[in-house]
């Protein structure tokens, strides 16, 4: 209480007065007087500070000069109006607990009047609200460090620093230690920022692994997983602390981890007007948590985005290693968009097709020009099929660009061309086609394939060729047999009488004849064996055709010999007669080739006396002659004319053959034979084939067709013909 008295009596009632009420309040002062003149209770003696006793009877300016400036106005206001002013928040220091402690006030001024109503002094009510003052700055710092965003790609040093010095009073130093996995060591730790520290101190050390004892290294081993508190040391001597400018008490450690898992150290020394109470700690440990929450997500945020950045540049390289593969690759690749535009394509696929590469010939489906028009219309249906929704489709097109193949002429290049949708999100987004050249392969497997023919026309051909020869040699080697039978045979037998000499000289005529046939069936066989010999002339169709003049009867005739031992074993009857053109002939010479002619009749009798010496009725008839027109006009309508199955060249044209008459020698064969039916007559001229099966069984041999005949007679422009029925009372003619 600050006061000026006048009268003994009234300082004697007033000061008991105040006496009084200031036994009634916990912590209370009165200012009386014009000076401000202080009078409090003990409860505000600690409040007073060093300013008690002095303070008592003192006055306000000079119980605190320092504030004085700002409560004058109070003062001033308080009693000019009369009414009573209120302080909130007002900052005071105390001393107590053995230190000059940081506290906050809210307290009123209310005028005192004397008897006369003037005002005489002020009545001061304060209420301590440290706690609050200061648990508030506390949770708006902590409300302060904010979660990053996975965007945010500052450090959590950028984000913790900043905010501990809004508030130096509670954080006058502190220090950022981070884990880094990518030194050596246990573990390594790096200092990431502080206050306070100036350069080079010995604490601030840079970089050093958790096991060394450099530096806060010991503390922070011990802190490792379990916030640490310690007095301060002489160690921290130069450090430049924020705040009141007075080094703190203590150092607290706070490590900077999740479970299993340390990021780094937080290092803040304590306010040195603040006890370290329940709230401290526990504002440390939810500094603690935030903090180690923030270092997890940004550690997170960091790791992810360096997967994202890890997989771009993954992603990167990989399409750039597949674009320099679709770029060098041996097939054409085409991207297509749905509305058929050539979006890309590789320099293959320009090359494979020709495509041109200039823009203005990138229009929709340009890539349909590159075919010929014959295939146009099928790319074209390939293309609607994928556009409406068939996943892949494989085909070959060709192409207008020519393919030059190693022997032939140029041939439209032909590719195979994968093509296939590319969907995203159930909608068709574009189209791929992959394009490889096939030409050479198609050309090959064509060329292959016209070899395969080949060979096998030529292992056909063989096969013919020496079953011809087979027929061919076995047909006179049947008359050698026969014929060297007869001559064995030919001397009488003794039957007691003597054998005269005219007996001896008929079958010594008889056996000179017999030899002259088998003879000439030797010569035969050896002409067929000369030109096997010659391996030039395989291909039968290749064998010479060698003409000399023959006389016909005579030549017939001959030929007749060959068979007269079968015939007469197999007791056929056996007519020769020359046709009437001959007749119309001044001479019967012919020029022919006499072998192949002999073939050809050594074939018909042959098969003639096969079929007919097991019927009832044996008899065949031979009938020859000669014509100069076709011989087709001279027959029968019912007669058929075998096919010629080769187009061959006429010998006949040849100057050997002469500038005569051409002429046509005809040779018919009828016998009594079994006949054949229509689908018998079918195999007539096959490759050496029995009609049926029971041919073989009844007749025997596995080659009795005529299929050698024909070719024969075409090479001498000749024709075969035949007529037959399935009966046994007419004969066969052929």
């Amino acid at each position: 209480m600050f006061s000026q008295y006048s009268q003994t009596r009234e300082r004697h009632v007033s000061t008991g007065k105040t006496h009084r009420r200031l036994q009634r309040q916990h912590l209370i002062r009165n200012f009386r007087g014009a000076h401000r003149v202080a009078i409090y209770n003990e409860a505000f003696i600690p409040l007073a500070g060093k300013t008690h006793p002095m303070l008592m009877g003192a006055t306000f300016k000079q119980g605190f000069p320092e504030i004085w400036q700002h409560f004058e106005q109070v003062f001033n206001l308080a009693e000019s109006t009369g009414q009573a002013s209120i302080v909130n928040d007002m900052e005071m220091f105390v001393e107590r607990n053995g230190f000059l402690e940081e506290a906050f006030f809210n307290g009123n001024f209310i005028p005192l009047r004397g008897d006369t109503g003037k005002i005489e002094g002020f009545y001061n009510g304060v209420h301590e609200v440290t706690r609050a003052k200061i648990n508030e700055r506390r949770r708006i710092m902590l409300n302060g460090l904010h979660m990053p965003s996975p965007e945010d790609k500052r450090r959590l040093t950028s984000h913790v620093i900043p905010m501990l010095k809004e508030n130096p009073w509670d954080f006058p130093m502190a220090m950022i230690y981070k884990v880094d996995d990518t030194l050596p060591g246990p573990c390594p730790l790096v200092l990431r920022g502080n206050i306070g520290f100036p350069e080079h101190h010995p604490l601030a050390v840079e970089v050093a692994d958790i096991s060394s004892d450099v530096g806060l290294m010991p503390l922070m081993r011990k802190a490792r997983w379990k916030m640490l508190t310690v007095p301060v040391d002489e160690s921290f001597d130069g450090v430049k602390w924020s705040g009141f400018g007075e080094p703190s008490r203590h150092v607290t450690i706070l490590p900077i981890s999740d479970p299993g898992r340390l990021y780094g150290f937080l290092i803040v020394g304590a306010n040195p007007r603040r006890p370290l109470d329940e709230d401290y700690h526990q504002f440390m440990q939810d500094l603690g948590t935030k903090i180690s929450s923030m270092a997890g997500s940004i550690l997170n945020a960091e790791e992810t985005r360096k997967r994202e950045a890890s997989l771009q540049r993954e992603l990167a390289d990989r399409m750039r290693q597949i674009r320099y593969m679709a770029e060098n690759a041996s097939v054409g690749m085409q991207y297509i968009a749905v509305d058929g535009s050539l979006i890309w394509a590789n320099d293959e696929y320009y090359r494979l097709t020709d495509h041109p590469r200039e823009e203005e010939s990138q229009f929709p489906l340009s890539f349909m020009d590159v075919f010929i028009d014959e295939d146009q219309a099928k790319a074209m249906d390939n293309w609607k099929r994928l556009v409406q929704g068939e996943s892949s489709i494989s085909t070959e097109m060709r192409l207008k660009r020519m393919f030059n193949p190693p022997s032939g002429d140029p041939e439209p290049a032909i590719v195979l061309i994968h093509s296939f949708r590319v969907v995203e999100e159930g909608r068709l987004k574009s189209l791929m086609a992959f394009t490889t050249d096939v030409s050479a392969f198609k050309w090959a497997e064509a060329s292959e394939a016209r070899k395969a023919a080949a060979a096998q026309e030529a292992k056909r051909q063989q096969e013919e060729f020496i079953d011809f020869v087979s027929h061919e040699l076995r047909n006179p080697l049947s008359a050698i047999f026969q014929l060297a039978e007869t001559i064995i045979t030919s001397f009488p037998a003794p039957d007691g009488n003597a054998i005269t000499q005219s007996q001896l000289i008929d079958a010594l005529n008889g056996n000179i004849d017999n030899a002259k046939t088998i003879l000439m069936c030797a010569k035969h066989q050896k002409r067929i064996v000369d030109d096997v010999l010659t391996l030039s002339k395989l291909e039968y169709t290749m064998l010479s055709v060698s003409p000399l003049p023959v006389q016909v009867p005579e030549l017939v005739d001959k030929w007749m010999k060959m068979f007269e031992s079968q015939l007469l074993s197999a007791d056929i009857t056996i007519k020769t007669r020359a046709h009437a053109s001959l007749d119309s002939l001044n001479d019967d010479w012919i020029l022919c080739d006499e072998s192949r002619v002999q073939q050809i009749f050594i074939n018909l009798m042959t098969n003639a006396i096969k079929f007919t010496k097991a019927e009832s009725r044996r008899q065949i008839e031979v009938e020859f002659g000669v014509t100069a027109s076709n011989p087709r006009e001279s027959f029968s309508k019912d007669i058929k004319w075998a096919p010629n199955h080769r187009e061959v060249e006429d010998l006949t044209e040849h100057p050997e053959w002469g500038l005569g008459e051409p002429l046509y020698f005809t040779i018919s064969v009828t016998d009594t034979g079994i006949g054949m039916t229509n689908e018998e007559i079918k195999k007539l001229f096959g490759r050496f084939k029995q009609a049926n099966a029971r041919t073989s069984i009844k007749y025997g041999g596995s080659v009795s067709t005529l299929s050698t005949s024909p070719h024969w007679t075409s090479f001498q422009a000749g024709s075969w013909l035949y007529r037959t029925c399935k009966t046994r009372k007419y004969p066969t003619k052929s």
